[in-house]
């Protein structure tokens, strides 16, 4: 067991340097207390938007699969006009993109 240590006065630095040090503390808590003030709000909001998302996701596969009516799963699938249109144009600017390289390599 140690012999209990002289209590001695605190030198003009020593107090210079503790109340610095004191004053270093006090700012890191309050920035850590300010962050985790403003984490927990969201990592909880995160957490029920996240449940939230699973329940709704889980409902909705449930609606799709036990549907009584078949049309209602083709039907999402189910391309729509304009989406087929547009690809039969790019699928044509590409046959024409691929004629014309063909052309610029007979040259």
């Amino acid at each position: 067991m140690m012999p209990p240590a002289k209590v001695t006065k605190l030198t003009e630095k020593e107090r210079l340097d503790a109340n610095v040090l004191r004053q270093l503390l006090e700012h890191y808590f309050r920035i850590v207390r300010a962050t985790v003030l403003d984490s927990v709000p969201k990592a909880i909001m995160l957490m029920m938007i996240n449940l939230i998302q699973d329940k709704i996701q889980e409902r909705l596969m449930q609606s799709i699969y036990l549907a009584e009516d078949d049309d209602a799963f083709s039907g999402l699938t189910r391309e729509s006009e304009e989406v087929r249109r547009r690809r039969d144009d790019v699928k044509e600017q590409v046959a024409c993109l691929r004629k014309a390289i063909s052309v610029m390599r007979e040259l």
